[in-house]
């Protein structure tokens, strides 16, 4: 999987993910699953929400869109070949919408304003279709003709404008536009192009377009509103097609895979190509890059387990920076019922912060309570409840560790914990080599943080302004609770932080 520089979000994809921004500081992630379903994650700003089933069971990759503030619109090919759609409006998923075709390539959509949408395939006599949403219906399928070997890929860089591109059967690259009136012929850009095309328009009547050469190197032309340039070879060895995206004027940044597997980038100042920059990670699929504002870029790959993982560039410096985290898997048996999870690891994430510490959320999996191997447990007996002493239904729901590595931890939510004397909010003793705690579904703001606390070696003090208060984490004072520096030091220190 990714090195420690990308952090997990978790799933298990089958395919590559396709992410979009709607607003400032938003994000929407979609993949496919195990299931062939659609799968969503967002990023509200402030929380990654979990792992949303779209449902349908489709056979491509998803391409989302956005064409204005809280709506996106989300394409894939269905098991009858044909397009499908789901939209947000804002308030709720429309359900699947077939919008017919035989298609035998990935869909690629563009919005040129407020509720327009296009979207173009490749048929099964490899002409490119299209096919348009204009406000209140959906346009036909229209053949656009030509023979094409790859994906189409369609960019707008104003009202009423569509620049596509795509490789002929000769390898080149070829391009159609629509110019608010009329389709452009088909133009031949020439080249000998063995992926994909990427491309991007950073402001008005220009376009750049990348591409793999027969050297693997990465290729670019463009348009500079008067002339195509030549193809300028970007150098690397590259064994993906490249994705590019702009997040100003006259900006580019440009990613690819590598021979070693890792994420690359090369990126235009507009004066100058930086050179390749390795940005780390085992990647098993292209790179989908997104920018919500001016000098912020998120990137989201499969790792080598089949999750997603997240990087972004915040004007500064590449993130999550290098350093201590805590891997974190949660699985459910009951939902919490007081607070959300998402709440209880951002206050986790909060109070760990002080310490130095990231929390990286790696997975979260509702797990059945039917299930006669898990019944008894969603109400576990902890025994004592003390390091060393593992009661028997401890050990039995450890064995539930699916995805978690060695050193992850792993935290249970049910119905109810309890030990000898009574009932508690959660419980940190564990078998040796399967670090988790238990945590009732009745438990704090702070409970998930305290347990995991104990698990990287702390134990309780006689102070509520403390997150490992004994008095109970519901009697904390001064939120977000304090870490003292000796406590920083036994968890930078624990074998389950690194």
């Amino acid at each position: 999987m990714p090195s420690q520089e990308w952090e997990s979000l978790g799933g298990v994809i089958t395919t590559n993910i396709s992410s979009v921004s709607w607003s400032a500081n938003r994000i929407d992630s979609f993949a496919r699953g195990t299931d062939n379903a659609l799968y969503h994650r967002w990023w509200d700003g402030q929380n990654w929400g979990g792992w949303e089933s779209l449902g349908g069971i489709i056979t491509s990759d998803p391409t989302a869109v956005s064409w204005g503030p809280n709506r996106i619109d989300v394409f894939a090919r269905g098991t009858d070949n044909a397009m499908y759609h789901r939209w947000w409006d804002g308030n709720h998923w429309g359900g699947w919408e077939s919008l017919g075709g035989i298609i035998t390539s990935t869909v690629s959509a563009v919005c040129w304003g407020p509720n327009r949408i296009d979207c173009f395939a490749r048929g099964t006599d490899n002409a490119m279709y299209h096919r348009w949403w204009d406000g209140h219906n959906w346009g036909g399928w229209e053949n656009l003709g030509g023979i094409i070997t790859s994906n189409p890929t369609a960019v707008s860089w104003g009202a009423n404008r569509i620049d596509v591109f795509a490789r002929g059967t000769d390898n080149a690259m070829y391009h159609r536009w629509w110019d608010g009136h009329n389709w452009g012929g088909w133009e031949s850009l020439g080249g000998i192009i063995t992926s994909n095309i990427a491309a991007a328009c950073w402001g008005p009547n220009r376009i750049d377009c990348f591409a793999r050469g027969t050297d693997n190197a990465m290729y670019h032309r463009w348009w500079d509103g008067a002339h195509w340039g030549g193809w300028e070879s970007l150098g690397g060895i590259i064994t993906t097609e490249p994705t590019v995206v702009s997040w100003g004027p006259s900006r580019l940044d440009v990613f690819a895979r590598g021979t070693d597997n890792a994420c690359y980038h090369r990126w235009w100042d507009g004066a100058h190509w930086g050179g390749w920059e390795g940005l780390g990670g085992i990647i098993t699929s292209n790179t989908s890059a997104t920018a919500w504002a001016g000098n912020r870029l998120d990137l989201f790959v499969r790792g080598t387990n089949n999750a997603m993982f997240h990087k972004w560039w915040d004007g500064h410096q590449w993130g999550p920076v290098a350093g201590i985290a805590v891997n974190l898997h949660i699985k459910i048996l009951t939902s919490p019922t007081r607070f959300t999870i998402a709440d209880m690891v951002a206050a986790m994430r909060q109070v760990y912060a002080t310490a130095g510490i990231s929390v990286n959320l790696a997975s979260t999996q509702v797990l059945n309570p039917a299930d006669p191997a898990l019944a008894a447990l969603n109400d576990v007996d902890t025994g004592s409840c003390t390091m060393g002493a593992v009661s028997a239904e401890q050990t039995a729901l450890s064995n539930f560790r699916a995805g978690a590595g060695a050193l992850d931890v792993v935290v249970y939510f049910c119905r109810s914990v309890s030990y000898a004397s009574g009932g508690l909010n959660g419980c940190a003793s564990f078998p040796a080599n399967r670090p988790m705690a238990v945590v009732a579904s009745y438990c704090s703001r702070y409970t998930l943080g305290h347990e995991v606390g104990h698990v990287l070696g702390l134990f309780h003090v006689s102070d509520n302004n403390r997150l490992m208060t004994g008095l109970g984490t519901d009697n904390i004072t001064n939120p977000p609770p304090d870490l003292v520096q000796s406590e920083v030091n036994t968890m930078i220190a624990s074998p389950f932080t690194n």
